[in-house]
């Protein structure tokens, strides 16, 4: 095994020094694939850019907690428990931030990973300001530019496999056209599991390509290892078998000697599955502490909980889904994608490698649907393995048209290119102006060293408040009245806040203003309808009741506000696919819309009122 896994190795870095003295253009296609993928990527820090961001930085820090506070193979199994450690990604950020750890022991810091036993147990905002900030600075850099570099990985995959499919023209459109997609852009920008689990996913599709056509059977073992990793960084790459599973049978229908002896192949099938389930397997770390019950209960979930409704908007999957790929692909690359996959259709019935190319493509995009179909809701980024397979198919049709006809492609390819370019790229310098990043800037410019702003999330990722700022937060319950402290609850805590009279309020959308939401608006949910509330934020926007005044205001309005109704279900999906910068997940993690911040900055005193009742 160990030979074949070198003898691989060394066959990949001769490839890829050969692509790179034999193609002029791969290595400036692979620069415009870092820059694209890795502009402004400190957006947010020492925040986080999403909730998974901080659970996939998390995970290995409660490992070695555990383990620096009883060193053993117990208490790191331990912490692996304690954690929400699902997939690879312990093990790929683990190794991304050990520098920090280092670093930490060196300036005998490391009771900092120790004093967070586990952050089901604390805040999320203890949690986040009881680690010293220089840590998630630079867990957060070191683990962003490793996500970067499987991005730029994942451009020169595709490349192989256009260039493979057909030639170094499909390779390089299919590398531009990723590198140029706004889906992609948004996953490499943030730590997570989605572009490791598409790199890997891309090495199933060109092993699955390469043995179609050759029988190599070290380089199907090689797909089973990838899909096996890739399964292990995101369930939903377990359409890795299923591309597997084609690429035997076409090998079948190519190979020259008797069918029989090409598809009965019982040790390679036999070894190819034992590798797969053991990277599956050995990829999920808490299986090691809990046992496989933790692998499969991580399974169940993820079934159940994708066919229940998320309950803050309820559409059709099929909205969910055509939302998904107009926002990540845009407008003009989406209708083009999906033009290539009508346009490759006849091309199935041939026995070349582009039409095995073909027969991959679509069965992969195929497999993600059928599952995305019985979901109540897709995000971008689930869509995001279908994004390169969309882009193969495009990239094909475009470079044989090209070869037809010069005069007509050359224009058509000019225009999805520049098109491409400019959503793409507003969305990309949409990281260097982010709403709750200015909010966090004028807070720390304007703030005195005693200064406390009030904020009414549970979540700092969805705060715009500076690391080490004086904080009232939902979290701390307990509110001094009449000289006693008293605990409430959250609704009363809110309430009493002319008890607390802090510096500065500060309310986002959506949470807080979302209390000022029209009932028939379909963001509302019954948590957020406390008549109480409602009037608490729209008296605090009035200014006539509290001493506050609205100091600044950073993001887009909701339209609500000034009493618009909503965009109807076609005009949003058209702007989707013209504006990047809207809903990126499909939930509360959004920037767009959802970064609006309102900071109220008191003018006077504040009489304790009888707002508890």
């Amino acid at each position: 095994m160990r030979r074949v896994t070198g003898g691989l190795l060394g066959r990949a870095k001769r490839q890829f020094i050969d692509d790179i003295t034999s193609d002029p253009y791969l290595l400036y296609i692979l620069v415009l694939a870092a820059v694209m993928a890795g502009f402004w990527f400190w957006h947010r820090i020492p925040n986080f850019a999403t909730r998974d961001e901080r659970w996939r930085i998390n995970n290995p820090m409660v490992a070695v907690g555990f383990f620096i506070d009883e060193p053993g193979i117990d208490s790191l199994l331990q912490g692996i428990a304690w954690g929400r450690a699902y997939g690879a990604t312990l093990y790929l950020y683990g190794i991304a931030i050990i520098p920090v750890f280092v670093v930490a022991f060196f300036l005998g810091q490391l009771d900092a990973f120790t004093a967070i036993p586990g952050n089901q147990s604390i805040s999320l905002w203890t949690h986040w300001y009881q680690m010293p900030k220089w840590i998630w600075t630079w867990s957060l850099l070191l683990s962003r530019l490793t996500n970067v570099v499987c991005a730029v990985g994942c451009v020169y995959v595709l490349y192989r496999i256009g260039t493979t499919m057909r030639d170094r023209m499909t390779g390089r459109l299919s590398a531009i056209l990723l590198s140029l997609t706004w889906g992609f852009l948004i996953s490499a920008h943030e730590v997570g599991e989605d572009i490791p689990a598409l790199f890997f996913l891309l090495l199933v599709v060109y092993c699955g390509l390469r043995y179609a056509h050759t029988g190599d059977k070290a380089i199907y073992l090689a797909g089973c290892a990838s899909g096996g990793i890739a399964i292990a960084f995101k369930l939903t790459a377990g359409a890795s078998v299923l591309l597997l599973g084609i690429a035997y049978l076409l090998y079948v229908r190519n190979a020259g000697t008797a069918w029989r002896e090409a598809l009965i192949r019982p040790r390679l099938i036999t070894v190819g599955i034992v590798v797969g389930a053991a990277l599956i397997v050995i990829g999920y770390p808490s299986v090691f502490a809990p046992g496989l019950d933790r692998l499969l209960d991580r399974m169940q979930r993820g079934l159940v909980n994708k066919s229940q409704s998320y309950g803050w908007r309820v559409e059709p999957s099929w909205w969910w889904i055509l939302r998904g790929y107009l926002h990540g692909l845009g407008g003009a690359l989406f209708v083009a994608g999906c033009c290539s996959v009508v346009v490759s259709l006849p091309r199935l019935r041939e026995r070349t490698q582009e039409s095995d190319a073909i027969v991959l493509s679509i069965v992969g995009i195929g497999a993600y649907l059928s599952v995305y179909a019985g979901w109540s809701y897709v995000r971008t980024h689930h869509l995001l393995p279908t994004f390169p397979l969309l882009i193969l198919l495009l990239a094909a049709v475009l470079t044989r048209f090209y070869n037809r006809n010069r005069s007509l492609a050359s224009p058509l390819i000019v225009v999805l290119l520049l098109s491409s370019s400019v959503y793409a790229g507003v969305g990309v310098l949409g990281y260097a102006t982010q709403p709750r990043n200015e909010a966090t800037e004028w807070l720390r410019a304007d703030a005195s060293s005693n200064a406390t702003v009030e904020t009414y999330l549970m979540d700092p990722q969805e705060a715009a408040v500076p690391h080490g700022m004086r904080i009232n937060h939902p979290n701390y319950r307990e509110t001094p009245v009449d000289g006693k402290t008293i605990r409430m609850s959250s609704p009363e805590w809110v309430l009493a806040m002319p008890h607390r009279c802090p510096t500065y309020i500060e309310l986002t959308f959506p949470r807080a203003l979302q209390y000022l939401a029209p009932d028939d608006r379909n963001a509302r949910t019954t948590v957020l309808s406390d008549p109480r509330l409602t009037d608490y934020y729209r008296n605090l926007l009035a200014g006539d009741r509290y001493p506050y005044t609205v100091a600044a205001t950073f993001g887009p309005r909701p339209s609500f506000l000034d009493g618009k109704s909503e965009d109807s279900r076609l005009p949003e999906l058209v702007r989707v696919g013209v504006v990047p910068w809207t809903i990126q997940y499909g939930d509360p993690q959004d920037m767009g819309i959802d970064q609006y911040t309102v900071i109220l900055k008191r003018t006077g005193s504040c009489p304790p009122q009888d707002d508890t009742d």
